[in-house]
């Protein structure tokens, strides 16, 4: 079931800007991974900003997409449901601007903090994301 202010898919290419993301306030991030295979980083981010539905973003085949379909999956036994938002101490944070390009995802707050999705091998574009932040 697609919430009714839902967008769908926004984004499916090698760059864009998420241009409804700046200024907003990020309200909760969520990192779904795979229990089975923990290592693997996040196959799946959730995202809630304030005043957006749960929109969720990934990389695939180091294509960016971004999607808002106004909520999230349950977690079940082939997810696990991390807070990335307490993890990488972002939670409440103004979001500068929301960027897809080289195969990253970034999310760049106000204070200059950098949320990266990334592969952990840039050559090994079906290969295993992380996380990381960047002061």
């Amino acid at each position: 079931m697609t919430h009714k202010n839902a967008a769908g898919r926004m984004f499916q290419d090698l760059t864009f800007n998420v241009k409804s993301a700046k200024g907003k306030k990020l309200e909760q991030l969520i990192g779904v991974e795979d229990p089975e295979n923990p290592g693997r980083g996040p196959i799946l981010i959730y995202i809630k900003m304030e005043g957006i539905s749960w929109s969720q973003y990934y990389l695939d085949v180091c294509i960016g997409v971004w999607e808002n379909w106004g909520e999230i999956e349950p977690e079940d036994e082939t997810s696990v449901h991390r807070n990335y938002a307490a993890k990488f101490d972002v939670e409440g944070k103004m979001i500068r601007s929301v960027q897809c390009k080289d195969s990253e995802i970034t999310l760049e707050f106000e204070t200059g903090e950098k949320l990266v999705l990334k592969y952990k091998d840039p050559d090994d574009w079906d290969g295993d994301l992380e996380m990381v932040k960047v002061p």
